[in-house]
């Protein structure tokens, strides 16, 4: 198997037709479907189903897209860094910002475009979700985003680089604006307005309510648009959970006000045991950097201790519960995964018992 028969896999299956394919890629119908076949025979397997609608792929033809994408991915990305170290610059980063993404980035990364030429940058925005699936298949270098206390992936890297603080976030002329500390009781008769991205912030939302014994109120609105919770915020009697960095600039603006709640981690998450371009750790250290020094407002101060029967207390309990929920499943699944070794290990040694060298194989 070789790149061009990989290529040319992915461009059908993109396509869903040999025909398109082939003018995409601009070589013959009949080469294309040559190669097709020689990667079908080489694998032993079909990787396309053939219909009078087009093409589709198999269960081996699906398996391998994934493997592909990254494949492809990651041998355009190890060209174009030769390509830059050839030409004596610092190299190209693929970043993924999700909605939590660290509001002091900007700062930190005009910094150093000024100061290392030839750095350049691709940044696209959208959720956890989907960002670090986007890193999976190599599309993406990192994703830097809010580290969620929960479901964190095995085959990524969660590296903590600062923490924001969550505030409840209100008009200053919302009633509860004055007050330090905020009970459930209040809290659960708000109209509430909640990102839905990503889930780990909805559920530690509903967690903390759970934990002080109150039933989470239904959000009487919910979206994945920073802009859009904001302007309703300004616009009506509303509360929302937010990181200090999405309003950082209206509160200071006084034209909202904020309750702290809790302290969360953010960071950047790329795929473990990969080669990454030099640029990625070039921005981590300038992160922490930008962190040590409080260039832009970086250093956030943890809340102090949350008075019990508040928000703060019952979502700080919250993380600690979904902390100890996570470490009990992880021990879980490593002690699942010794037995399985255990297991296997001890049915080589029968299986291995059933073989006499006078004999052979008994019966």
């Amino acid at each position: 198997m070789d790149m061009r028969q990989v290529r040319h896999l992915v461009a059908v299956i993109e396509h869903g037709n040999i025909l398109r394919a082939a003018s995409a890629i601009h070589i013959s119908q009949p080469a294309l479907s040559k190669s097709i076949q020689n990667l079908e025979a080489e694998l032993g397997v079909p990787l396309l189903e053939r219909g009078p609608r087009g093409v589709t792929p198999t269960i081996y033809g699906d398996n391998l897209l994934k493997h592909a994408r990254l494949l492809l991915n990651q041998c355009d990305q190890a060209i174009a860094e030769i390509r830059a170290i050839k030409d004596g610059q610092l190299g190209h980063l693929r970043l993924g910002l999700a909605n939590f993404a660290i509001y002091f980035l900007p700062g930190v990364v005009a910094e150093l475009l000024v100061s290392r030429p030839g750095l350049s940058l691709d940044i696209v925005d959208g959720t956890y979700e989907g960002l670090t699936a986007l890193v999976r298949e190599g599309a993406l270098d990192a994703v830097i985003s809010g580290l969620p206390p929960l479901h964190q992936a095995q085959d990524l890297v969660h590296e903590e680089l600062v923490s924001t603080e969550f505030v409840i976030a209100c008009r200053p002329d919302y009633p509860l604006a004055a007050q330090a500390a905020t009970s459930i009781a209040v809290l659960d008769k708000a109209q509430w307005i909640l990102p839905n991205k990503p889930q780990a912030i909805v559920d530690l939302w509903e967690l903390a309510f759970r934990t002080a014994g109150a039933t989470p109120p239904r959000p009487v609105l919910q979206s994945a648009s920073m802009m859009f919770v904001k302007a309703m915020l300004l616009e009506g009697p509303f509360l929302a959970l937010l990181p200090r960095g999405i309003v950082h600039y209206e509160l200071e603006s006084g034209r909202l006000a904020a309750i702290p709640v809790a302290t969360v981690a953010e960071g950047i998450i790329y795929r473990a045991g990969s080669v990454h371009p030099p640029a990625l750790f070039v921005l981590i250290e300038a992160i922490r950097a930008a962190q040590r020094e409080g260039v832009g407002g970086a250093r956030t101060s943890r809340p102090g201790p949350p008075d019990g029967g508040t928000l703060a207390a019952a979502f700080t309990e919250a993380i600690r519960l979904a902390q100890q929920r996570e470490a009990g499943v992880v021990a879980g699944n490593t002690r699942r995964k010794k037995s399985a070794h255990k297991t296997r290990d001890t049915a080589g040694v029968v299986e291995a018992s059933d073989v006499s060298p006078a004999k052979g194989l008994r019966r």
